[in-house]
């Protein structure tokens, strides 16, 4: 059996641009959250310059995603305009204990 690479350094780059945008991040912000100029963010996102696993852990940790996220297949992950923006709304609510309520309440809705 043959191995194929994880994932082409490019992918990687544009999903950090569409992990970014889906958080509602500029790359200024983004930028800022993980300690490097914003054209550090965009020749990641372009691929003009390979990123190191601890500043790959440290943009999940910015964009609160899990570093495998980077290297998942997500094209079957599509949402309807509804979902994104329920998403959108979700991302604003900074209490923890509201997002475990709507955890809850989803899960009993869900049954």
């Amino acid at each position: 059996m043959q191995l194929q690479p994880v994932e082409k350094l490019s992918d990687v780059g544009m999903r950090i641009r569409q992990f970014r945008q889906d958080a509602g991040l500029s790359q200024e912000k983004l930028a800022e959250l993980v300690g490097v100029t914003p054209q550090q963010i965009q020749k990641y996102e372009t691929s003009k310059t390979r990123i190191s696993t601890d500043k790959l852990q440290i943009i999940a940790a910015a964009l609160k995603i899990h570093v495998a996220d980077f290297f998942s297949d997500r094209s079957h992950l599509t949402l309807n305009a509804p979902e994104t923006l329920f998403i959108k709304k979700l991302r604003k609510v900074r209490d923890p204990e509201v997002h475990e309520s709507l955890g809850v309440l989803l899960d009993r809705l869900a049954r």
